[in-house]
């Protein structure tokens, strides 16, 4: 049947009683497909049945926003993609979040949570300002509403046409709600809506008693269905609720939405259940490992920068009953499962938000505790005022673990950890170490302890085994001698093995690894007497190379060249063709150096 479906038109075509037998299909692509490509499994085996309602339903002109946008798999193969779907999160081929350059069916690019009601409000409210006519449906997961964002989204729906699907993969349904809910929810999704605004009207009409009677009868109804229905939280922003609803049954949904979308002209929420890994048995029983798997499905056994972090923490803890840590809804891919387990009281989760991490962190400090924040570098970025304002301003002892900085590969442009160098290294109080090797990373968070104040430890995901070890002035990896004609500055691993690696065999170039940012090693800058290179992953703009730049242009006339990431962003491909892209791999480096002898 699948094959059979090219377009949306394609499926509309079908019978409801089919479409159960289409998401079988769907399911087993999936797993075919991402098995071998890589990308995010269980989240899209959890949406397969709502992701066909919702095609089914709504027509090709309504706006769909997913969010994350990491779900998004099966719209895209039900909008003309299905034929292409294998070259998934390759150089060339399809991204493995929404892209709207991509396809028009992408209604916006979602890559980090709690954007989509947000974006979904925006084209909802230019919808109604321009007199258009088409739906706006926002998918959300429940870990997006521990999102500020969304929040304040929430705050400015008003009534706003739009629905909100709450795309719950962590809740059953009798536990929470119950029976009463769901018929309360068939009850409202019919012809209640216009029957209510006519008996409104026909209140509003009598003279003295209307008014009163109508307030009562909306006083009681109200009374009701808080009795029975716990969605205060949605009742504070007036937005109607229904659910929650089996988001693995594609009639049930089919109903419902067909409802929603004919009934309901004010904000809406429909809160779905489902299950992550739906179909696939180690999925469904792990989905966390199978949230994301690489390609081939093997995952690696090799040693990362996040199992060094926890660790070392646990160390650090246990000499030191002020060590506290905290993640941003990433605790194991952090480093911190391990410390979670060990210390439960001193291990914070706070939910996808960034920014309450950071200024959490920084109200710790100011009560006495040594707080580490672990985050990705990608993430970080939405708490740039909270670093700035409320951990540099104070000059607070809070340390940052920037894991995923650089090129991250296959998730794209998205998830790029290549801006933080450049929004970090010009606030005031804070310092920047970026390790090279893993005995690096665990020396500077035992360092970062001793510290009055912030440090920013930035490390890409894997890490050299050397035993370099870390002081504040950087590591002379391979010497120019006297003879030096020129220094090439590394920042991180892979860099300074490039750096190395293009300066084989050629006894004038000094490699350096580059382990602070900020401050830079003023004592190793004041004997350079030659041009130098600089090697980032990193946009040049605003980076290591332009303090170099600056630093030179200073104090005395040395040419320095910055290699880094251009002012773009970096679409997926694997880590070493985006190098390549970017104009860092071995040979183009060499070239550089051989041009600047």
């Amino acid at each position: 049947m699948l094959e059979k479906i090219k377009t949306v038109s394609d499926l509309k075509q079908l019978e409801v009683k089919q479409l159960p037998q289409l998401c079988a299909e769907l399911r087993q692509k999936l797993i075919d497909d991402v098995m071998q490509s890589g990308g995010h499994l269980a989240s899209n085996l959890g949406v397969v049945e709502l992701t066909v309602a919702l095609h089914y339903v709504f027509d090709e002109r309504d706006k769909i926003v997913w969010d994350v946008g990491h779900q998004s798999y099966v719209h895209k193969i039900l909008t003309q993609r299905g034929e292409n779907f294998s070259s998934l999160r390759q150089k060339g081929g399809l991204s493995g979040f929404p892209d709207c350059e991509e396809s028009e069916s992408d209604a916006f690019n979602t890559g980090h949570a709690g954007t989509a009601i947000s974006a979904a409000l925006g084209i909802a409210s230019a919808r109604d300002a321009l007199g258009l006519d088409y739906n706006v449906v926002a998918v959300v997961g429940d870990g997006s509403m521990t999102c500020g964002l969304t929040y304040e989204a929430l705050n400015n729906v008003k009534d706003t046409k739009m629905l909100i699907v709450l795309n719950d993969n962590n809740m059953s349904i009798g536990d929470n709600v119950g029976t009463a809910t769901l018929n309360l929810s068939k009850l409202r999704v019919g012809k209640y809506d216009r029957n209510k605004e006519r008996l409104k009207k026909f209140l509003l009409k009598i003279p003295l008693v209307g008014k009163p009677s109508y307030k009562f009868l909306r006083w009681c109804k109200r009374r009701l269905k808080s009795h029975f229905v716990r969605n205060s939280y949605f009742d504070n922003f007036d937005v109607k609720y229904i659910g929650i609803v089996d988001g693995n049954e594609v009639k049930d949904l089919v109903y419902y939405l067909n409802k929603i979308k004919n009934n309901v002209s004010k904000p809406t929420v429909l809160h779905i259940a489902t299950k992550k890994g739906k179909g696939y048995l180690p999925a469904e029983k792990d989905p966390e490992y199978y949230h994301s798997v690489p390609r081939g499905g093997v995952q690696s056994d090799k040693l990362e920068s996040a199992a060094v972090v926890g660790d070392t923490l646990c160390r650090l803890a246990q000499e030191r009953s002020d060590i506290v840590a905290i993640s941003a809804a990433m605790t194991t891919a952090t480093g911190l499962g391990t410390f979670k387990e060990r210390f439960p009281q001193r291990c914070y989760d706070v939910g996808i938000a960034e920014e309450h991490a950071v200024t959490f962190a920084a109200g710790l400090a100011k009560g006495g505790m040594r707080p580490f924040v672990a985050i990705y570098s990608t993430f970080l970025q939405r708490s740039y005022d909270c670093i700035l304002h409320d951990v540099a301003l104070q000059n607070l002892p809070v340390t940052l673990l920037i894991d995923r900085a650089g090129f991250v590969g296959e998730d794209g442009q998205t998830h790029q950890g290549l801006f933080d160098l450049s929004y970090l290294s010009h606030i005031p109080n804070l310092q920047i170490w970026t390790p090279s090797s893993y005995n690096q990373l665990s020396q500077m968070i035992c360092r970062s302890v001793s510290v009055d104040g912030p440090v920013a430890i930035r490390y890409g995901r894997t890490l050299d085994s050397e035993s370099r070890d870390f002081t504040m002035h950087w590591d002379i990896v391979k010497q120019g001698g006297s003879a030096r004609r020129l220094c090439v500055l590394c920042v991180g691993a892979k860099m300074l093995n490039i750096g190395l690696s293009a300066s084989e065999n050629i006894d004038s170039v000094e490699v350096v690894g580059v382990t602070t940012v900020k401050p830079l090693d003023e004592e190793y800058l004041n004997g350079v007497d030659c041009n130098v290179i600089t090697l980032e992953e990193n946009v040049v703009y605003g980076g290591f190379g332009s303090l170099l730049t600056m630093h030179f242009a200073q104090n005395r006339g040395i040419t320095v060249r910055n290699l880094g990431v251009d002012d773009t962003y970096i679409k997926h491909a694997t880590v070493d063709e985006q190098i390549h892209q970017s104009g860092l791999d071995v040979d183009s480096v060499r070239a550089v150096i051989e041009k600047m002898l």
